[in-house]
């Protein structure tokens, strides 16, 4: 269905792809640059789209799993900012104007409903033959533009379920001379620019993840 979009105003689709550019760029750019081959004669926007359609079947595999991680942690941090109250959804009915209450975006009922573009004030049907009222929910653009502006180099906290993956890099940059210089590498690495990686977590990650006592550096030509 499509639903008019009023001056100012963004369907929370998009925002989410607003969002995620910001958040998470250089993943979103490295996606743009693998559709690059499969979409010269089609438009600039599929990656967009795809972002909007993670769902979708039609979405090609290589993309679904980079694309459902980056649109799922997307959502989840606006989510949060609509909990907080920093950011409001909106929907408009004959009434004019309403805003979402913030209380709502913490509740299973909330779930899907960025991702749909739709607001059901009233909850879904239960019944086939159920009627309810929805309505197509928005973000105001000045108030995201405003929350992504203060948000550029905000850090999402380091899950503990990431941590074999931290291990994991942390190995592969054996052939740095030290610490400094790994941890300077980890924490520029796409994997993991939303997260903050605290001197405690990388600590974490070295105990588990040993140098060798009396390690040398690799002579040129090794």
């Amino acid at each position: 269905m499509t639903y008019f979009c009023p001056d100012g105003y963004l369907p929370t689709p998009d925002a989410i792809v607003r969002a995620s550019e910001c958040w998470f760029p250089n993943k979103i750019a490295a996606l743009k640059t693998a559709a690059a081959p499969e979409s010269q004669a089609k438009s600039d926007n599929n990656i967009e789209a795809a972002v909007r359609a993670f769902s979708l079947p039609q979405v090609p595999d290589a993309w679904r799993h980079p694309l459902e991680e980056i649109a799922s942690q997307t959502v989840q941090g606006l989510r949060n900012f609509l909990h907080q109250g920093t950011l409001k959804a909106y929907y408009f009915t004959d009434h004019g104007r309403h805003s979402v209450p913030r209380e709502f975006w913490a509740t299973a009922p909330a779930d899907g409903e960025m991702e749909s573009g739709t607001h059901w004030p009233f909850g879904k049907p239960t019944r086939s033959f159920e009627w309810r009222p929805n309505h197509a929910l928005f973000l105001l653009q000045s108030e995201l533009d405003l929350l992504l502006s203060e948000q550029p180099a905000k850090k999402r906290p380091f899950p503990n379920a990431k941590m074999p993956d931290l291990v994991a890099a942390l190995r592969t940059l054996d052939h740095l001379p030290n610490r400094e210089k790994q941890r300077e590498a980890l924490r520029n690495l796409p994997e993991f620019e939303q997260y903050r990686l605290t001197d405690d977590v990388l600590r974490e990650a070295e105990r588990q993840a040993p140098r060798g006592p009396g390690r040398k550096r690799p002579r040129p030509g090794q």
